[in-house]
């Protein structure tokens, strides 16, 4: 006897309903792979801002996403990074991650919450794991290992302007 996972036939699905479905996490693992494996839809990118611009209750044009809950967006001309429970977290090329709620990880007992002892293989001595978590919703953001003492950095800054002009073949709609 096998087991069957109802999954709904998106055989006739658009691109719109399958990027939607990929953003929402509601593809099955053949679907993904499936997705995966074709050539991607030129407008794809498109696609995927209008799927996100569908899980936010604000307004502001979504630019880029960062990650899963955070987005560079437009805001009054300019572009700010934005949460997706709306917290403004300050300009887009700045340190977001200064304007978050903080969970710093520095002693063994501190790391026991996150690991299994027989697991655990971090000297607290010699790092600490800072959680950086959205100071409206308290979602996990990002999560850094670094060395104590170490300067609070953002993964990348991207070049917002090259990746419209030069990706996607548009203006920005901010300046920068």
């Amino acid at each position: 006897m096998t087991d069957t996972i109802d999954t709904p036939d998106r055989s006739n699905a658009s691109s719109q309903e399958l990027t939607t479905a990929l953003v929402q996490r509601k593809l099955s693992w053949e679907e993904l792979l499936g997705l995966m494996r074709a050539p991607k839809e030129s407008s794809r990118f498109e696609e995927t801002i209008v799927a996100h611009q569908q899980l936010v209750d604000w307004d502001e044009q979504i630019l880029l996403p960062l990650g899963e809950n955070l987005y560079i967006v437009a805001k009054d001309g300019k572009a700010i990074v934005k949460t997706r429970a709306g917290a403004e977290l300050g300009p887009w090329d700045g340190n977001w991650k200064m304007q978050c709620r903080v969970i710093v990880r520095r002693t063994r007992a501190d790391l026991l919450e996150l690991y299994p002892e027989d697991q655990l293989t971090i000297d607290s001595d010699l790092i600490e794991i800072r959680e950086f978590l959205c100071p409206i919703s308290g979602t996990l953001l990002d999560v850094d290992c670094v060395p104590p003492t170490f300067p609070v950095e953002v993964d990348f800054t991207p070049d917002l302007a090259a990746f419209y002009r030069d990706w996607l073949g548009r203006e920005l709609p901010v300046s920068v």
